[in-house]
């Protein structure tokens, strides 16, 4: 829980960095305020990550007040020095090891935590001021709300701008960097603390690499230094779409117009006119019928009005799209325009390769997602709203106006099913899973339905035929696998499972009691929650207080009960690895379910040195006068 006095601080930064005045003092702020540095471990304590051993094997095991006031002094003093980060290399595609890899960095524990306090502190000036259309890495935004602006806004959409900057991590020019940050940041020691981390360097096979340009990936502050680089780009888009921009609405349909101008007379002579004959008002009544159906498939307004133009723009990191209603010709100059810009302005180097004018109504993907307008002459069921609790509320619309559909590429499906080894997804022959033969039945359900539920959670802006092989695929695979654990039939094990409802659910017995795992079907997938996102800046997202806090500040190490100034946090990866240990403290992890046990530093250093002694060595009972 931060103080009132460092919440005021965070609030000052939001409001000046809103207000357009340039911030001041961040260095002060980030030395003198400790209460920030003890909200940056909490916020990052829980990383897989935060074990993650970096080029001199500092982790945050061990994070306490002294290691804090450590760093401080070193940051105010000037003398820190970040390490280099430790390279990686990561297969793009886990299905071929040997392929393409991704580059990723491994910085410290203690460059982790000062990189955390930095992105707290950049995220406050930065949070109000992003545009509205950058979706990636930021708070209460994601690849959905991404997704949805462009079903929600991109509607007779003409052409799409698929623009890919080739390398883009790896290219971030730094001095053009700190230039665009001393636009709102006026603190010459906090850029230098900046500077330092991108020119950290990596090691590589024990080898010493300088960077000269890029940010590491994987390193906490990176996310957000991306960002803002490319918020020049966002307002250079915000400029063009001003500029781009013609018309307040499509002209009206003149052919529409005169159609329903006559149908409506048909229908007010059929009620009023009582000198027509039944022959008449029969062939009215086929004239009425005739013209409702064709007024159905035709568009209200001039779909290609050329005195209507518009400009959107969408952007998750470095993927970002660009729609135009108008003519291609119009397209190419924006798309020009756009390349000059991010060579010469951002210094990047746009993949020819794989940017490209695409014909929405030919589909392309984005995120993961195949994205299409349709126009079709039918009425389809869709989604109009929602309702405050995330539920849906469907009607019935018309698709003549090229509706934006979203969909799952079979690509993304077929390498799914083959990647989880479920079986085969063009003949859609399933699989057994041999390598979970030995797990019990409700372990083998977990993998099962975490695996799937992950998949469908993704991509449940997309209707469930989608994904309706899918399931059936993986289906078939559990069943298969658990008939293969117990030696019988596919068709058995689903009959066992099977209920009344159409569910499947598996029981087991542990000891007197019943536990029952269902196993996961594709409607109960989450529903999306829409939701107004809020830009502005709220300094009270760090007023609430964690589980590890109030631990931390009892003063008491939770090993020998003793009161301690001096206290210390050790974790351990995963509790799975210290289930079988006999030692006091594995045990007394298990006992409490926690992967972090905070000590004094005396506890904490006999742990490391394996002499921590039993606990029943401070619990020993006073014999005689306790004063004597």
């Amino acid at each position: 829980m931060l103080s009132q006095r460092t919440l005021n601080a965070l609030g000052g930064i939001g409001k000046a960095s809103k207000s357009g005045a340039k911030v001041r003092k961040l260095h002060k702020i980030m030395c003198s305020n400790r209460d920030l540095w003890t909200q940056a471990y909490a916020n990052i304590y829980a990383n897989k990550g935060a074990l993650t051993r970096g080029v001199n094997g500092n982790t945050l095991d061990g994070f306490g007040e002294d290691r804090v006031t450590h760093l401080i002094y070193l940051i105010q003093t000037g003398v820190y020095k970040p390490s280099p980060c430790r390279r990686v290399e990561i297969p793009k595609d886990p299905r071929n090891p040997k392929g393409k890899t991704r580059p990723l960095g491994v910085p410290n524990g203690d460059d982790k935590l000062i990189q955390e306090v930095m992105r707290m502190l950049l995220e406050e000036i930065y949070e109000p001021v992003f545009s509205d259309w950058s979706f990636g890495f930021r708070p209460n935004r994601s690849c959905h709300t991404a997704l949805n602006e462009i079903r929600d806004s991109w509607k007779g959409t003409k052409w799409v701008c698929d623009v890919d900057i080739k390398g883009y991590f790896d290219n971030i020019d730094h001095d053009r960097l700190l230039h665009f940050m001393s636009k709102r940041v006026d603190d010459r020691k906090f850029l230098n603390l900046v500077r330092r981390f991108l020119k950290a360097g990596y090691m590589e096979d024990w080898r010493y690499y300088g960077t000269h340009s890029g940010t590491p990936q994987g390193g906490i502050i990176s996310p957000i230094l991306a960002n803002i680089y490319l918020h020049e780009l966002d307002e250079f888009m915000v400029s063009k779409v001003k500029e781009f921009s013609m018309g307040s609405r499509r002209r009206p349909n003149p052919e529409y117009r005169k159609l329903l101008c006559n149908r409506s007379n048909r229908i007010k002579w059929l009620k009023e006119r009582s000198d027509i004959t039944e022959e008449k008002a029969a062939i009215w009544r086929r004239e009425i019928q005739e013209w409702g159906e064709r007024l159905g498939n035709m568009s209200s307004v001039l779909m290609d009005d050329p005195g209507f133009k518009r400009l959107r723009y969408v952007r998750y990191a470095d993927d970002f799209l660009i729609g135009v209603i108008g003519t291609k010709q119009e397209a190419k100059a924006i798309m020009a325009d756009v390349t000059r810009f991010v060579e010469t302005e951002l210094r990047l180097e746009i993949s020819q390769e794989k940017s490209g004018i695409v014909d929405p109504k030919q589909g392309f993907t984005f995120l993961g997602y195949s994205v299409v307008c349709r126009r079709e002459s039918k009425r389809v069921k869709c989604v109009v709203s929602h309702k405050a609790d995330g539920s849906k509320v469907h009607g019935t619309k018309r698709t003549i106006t090229e509706h934006v559909h979203l969909g799952v590429p079979r690509e993304k499906a077929q390498k799914f099913v083959e990647l989880k080894g479920y079986g085969l997804y063009d003949s859609g022959k399933a699989l057994a899973k041999k390598a979970l033969l030995f797990h019990s039945d409700t372990e083998i359900v977990g993998q099962y339905n975490a695996e799937l539920r992950g998949f469908a959670n993704y991509y449940n802006l997309a209707p469930q035929f989608y994904l309706n092989k899918v399931e059936w695929i993986w289906q078939n695979s559990l069943f298969k696998t658990l008939a293969a654990k117990h030696k019988t039939s596919r068709a058995k094990i689903a009959s066992q499972l099977k209920r009344g409802d159409g569910s499947f659910v598996l029981k087991e017995w542990r000891g007197d009691k019943v536990f029952e795992t269902t196993v996961f079907k594709l409607k109960n997938r989450a529903a999306p929650r829409p939701g107004q996102v809020d830009i502005l800046p709220n300094p009270y997202k760090y007023s609430g207080r964690t589980e590890l806090l109030d631990r931390l500040n009892a003063s008491v190490c939770e090993y020998c009960t003793q009161p301690s100034g001096r206290l210390e946090v050790h974790h351990v990866r995963k509790l799975k690895d210290i289930s079988k240990g006999t030692e006091p403290w594995k045990r007394l992890m298990m006992a409490r379910r926690r992967k972090t046990l905070v000590l004094c530093f005396d506890c904490h250093r006999d742990l490391h040195k394996g002499t921590l002694p039993d606990l029943r060595a401070f619990r020993k009972k006073l014999v005689g006068e306790p004063y004597a």
